[in-house]
Formats: C-alpha cells, structure tokens, sequence
C-alpha cells in the first residue's frame, strides 16, 4: 500500500493510505498546500465536499485545516475503503461521510437531502470530458450556498467552458496541472 502526509493543519506530516497502480492520480503535495494556502480562512468551519476523492487526500487535508465536515465522493470500493480507514485511523470519520457513486449520481443524491456546501472540489480523471458536466450541473444547483467556491483540478491543457451563472476568478499551473476558482454569482 502505497502512502502520502498531511500537508498542513492539525495532523500536518502525518501519513494516510493512498491507492496503488495508475487507475488514481493523487493531488500532490505541493498542489493540496497551494490550494489550501489560497482557499486560506475559507477552510475554517467550513462544509466541504470533494468529488472524484480518489485517495481522499484533499478532503482529509481540509479536515486536518479546520473544516467542520467532508463529503467525499468516490465510485471506486477500493478507494472508498482507504478513505474509510483513513478517516477512521485519524479518528475523524464522525466529520466526514462517504458516498460510493459516480460524481453526478452522487451529487444529485446530495442535493435532495437539501444538503450545501461552502467549498466544492471537483479532481476528475484529466482530458477525459468530465469538468464541463460537473460546472453546468452546479451551475443550477442547490449544493452551492451564497459564498460558495467550486476548486477544480484539472489538466493544464483541458479547455473548460465556464456556465454562464459562474465566474473563474483565479487560475494557478503546476507543470501539467490547473486549479481554476469559480463561483456562481447571483446566489
């Protein structure tokens, strides 16, 4: 079993499960601590959702900086199953909930518990099609509250087509990697 640390907050430089194989590219290092150093204060409190989990490790790290719950989305048992014992080996699974489900089953069943999130980050599989669906589904819906920002991870070269309801208000590039900061106006 392949391992990576916590980057920063309250369990910063430990390890947690990561998977094994080509099927799961985790967020690295150095583009976790850049996402949470932008997200900053933002984290603090906050209710988190991270689709495409993969590994976990970016819902994990913003558990680790100070937000109040995660629910991560992930359609792999095997990567449900690290993200459980993760969460359990840190002892913070009473903050966190996992759905096994593709993105989009998965936030539709969110959004009928009438459930909002402050931060919503989107890691799908890279040039695979997938940003444009997530965007224009949240781009209507109700999983993003008033202040809501929606982090995507995605492909440096992966063309996305912002909804006309959200504006990209920042971009960062580490080699081959993008986060691009949305949020939805008029909300």
């Amino acid at each position: 079993m392949n391992s990576m640390r916590v980057t920063g907050g309250i369990f910063r430089g430990r390890r947690i499960k990561s998977l094994p194989g080509i099927n799961t590219r985790p967020t690295s290092d150095i583009v976790r601590e850049s996402l949470f150093n932008i997200l900053g204060e933002k984290t603090v409190g906050s209710s988190f959702l991270d689709v495409f989990a993969g590994t976990g490790s970016v819902g994990i790290e913003a558990l680790s900086r100070g937000a109040e719950r995660v629910v991560f989305i992930e359609e792999g048992g095997l990567a449900c199953r690290i993200i459980r014992e993760n969460v359990i080996n840190l002892g913070i699974s009473d903050k966190s909930m996992i759905i096994k489900a593709d993105y989009l089953k998965g936030m539709r069943s969110l959004e009928r518990t009438n459930t909002a999130f402050d931060i919503i980050f989107l890691d799908p599989p890279y040039n695979r099609g997938f940003v444009s669906p997530c965007l224009e589904f949240l781009n209507n819906s109700k999983l993003l509250k008033a202040n809501s920002i929606v982090v995507v991870q995605h492909s440096a070269s992966e063309a996305i087509k912002t909804p006309p309801k959200m504006t990209c208000y920042k971009e960062k590039k580490y080699g081959i990697t993008r986060l691009s900061f949305f949020y939805r106006s008029g909300t």
